[in-house]
């Protein structure tokens, strides 16, 4: 049996990585278009590339899920049409050992997919995304976007740029009382974070305080701003979207957000569904095997490909559908996430059992 082990990783594995450099190359040839169709005399074919140079990190860790599903369904498929497959069967081999041989080459790109979506994506992420900017907006790129706003309790702030050693610059503060009334605005040319206070020294401060239809102004060198914020919170709200960041970066965001007496929010489906990442790994594997056991038996390679991609798109549309019904009926974020992949293991489960 571990002969055979072996011999269905090492097809596993093979198939799995021609199907994702199939699919990165393909998907990184449109993206590398849709950034070529951005009007700006700054950003060229160089930095376009470099972009999608930058970016293939995340990109892989996107398709593998997908790529692991169509491998499995391909090289299945392949044993069956040799009947390889046919023999395994025979040989006793029943079909939840036919996944535990899977599970090395499933616990391969797991591990794979862990390393790049924690260690490497999120830091060339940012960087691409950085590079971007300035490359089409100059040193003023987060400005040109509007600036970042961030919420704390009654008071809301707006930075109109970060540095690489994290201080903040134009930084514009608006508190609020209960009524929603403002009384007092802060504006700074410069702030720095002091993680041992856990406060922001902001520099050049002008506070305005407003109380009974008057105004009071006050001018300060410095001004010590109590708030636990870190600057890699604020680069990454700025720069990254939620499922382009670490677990360790989308659970300080989720700690925030929670601060702020918010519902679910997207860091919240971001987090939970890479915390649920092996479940749907193991329910698409488990599919994968279903249906070459039972309904796609006997069919041709092509029919099993076309299979393949609209059950990937399957899975990726039960996923869109509920992460935004989490947010607007306030759901629980791991529900939502869990919904798909109880879905593909609920099938995938039935079938095996219909052909064992």
């Amino acid at each position: 049996m571990l002969t055979l082990d072996r011999y269905i990783t090492g097809i596993a594995n093979r198939t799995i990585g021609v199907v994702l450099a199939a699919l990165l190359t393909l998907i990184s040839m449109f993206a590398l278009f849709e950034e070529l169709g951005e009007s700006k005399v700054t950003y060229g074919l160089v930095e376009a590339s470099a972009y999608i140079a930058k970016t293939l990190p995340r990109r892989i860790d996107e398709l593998l899920a997908y790529s692991l599903f169509l491998g499995y369904l391909i090289a299945l498929g392949r044993l069956a049409e040799s009947n390889e497959l046919t023999i395994c069967r025979v040989s006793s081999m029943s079909p939840m050992r036919l996944g535990v041989s899977l599970a090395p080459s499933m616990l391969l790109w797991l591990a794979i997919s862990f390393t790049v979506s924690e260690y490497i994506a999120p830091t060339t992420e940012r960087i691409a995304e950085v590079d971007k900017m300035h490359a089409q907006f100059g040193d003023d790129a987060l400005d040109q976007h509007g600036g970042l706003w961030l919420r704390d309790r009654r008071m809301f702030m707006r930075v109109r740029a970060i540095d690489e050693q994290g201080s903040i610059w134009g930084v514009s503060q608006y508190w609020l009382n209960e009524e929603d009334a403002m009384v007092e605005s802060v504006t700074a040319e410069q702030g720095i974070y002091d993680p041992e206070q856990q406060a922001w020294v902001l520099r050049e401060v002008t506070r305005i305080e407003l109380q009974d239809a008057s105004a009071s102004r006050s001018d300060h060198a410095s001004w010590v701003w109590q708030n636990p914020v870190t600057p890699r919170l604020l680069a990454a709200q700025a720069f990254l979207d939620p499922n382009k960041m670490s677990l360790a970066d989308l659970y300080r965001q989720m700690e925030f957000a929670r601060s702020q007496n918010l519902g679910v929010s997207e860091y919240e489906l971001a987090f939970w569904t890479r915390v649920f990442k092996p479940l749907a790994y193991a329910g698409l594997a488990l599919f994968a095997m279903s249906v070459v056991l039972g309904p796609l038996r006997e069919v041709s390679m092509g029919v099993r490909l076309m299979f393949g991609i609209f059950a990937g798109l399957g899975f990726k549309y039960l996923q869109d559908l509920f992460a935004p019904a989490a947010i607007i009926f306030n759901i629980p974020a791991f529900i939502a996430i869990l919904i798909p992949i109880a879905v593909y293991w609920g099938v995938a489960l039935l079938l095996i059992r219909r052909n064992a």
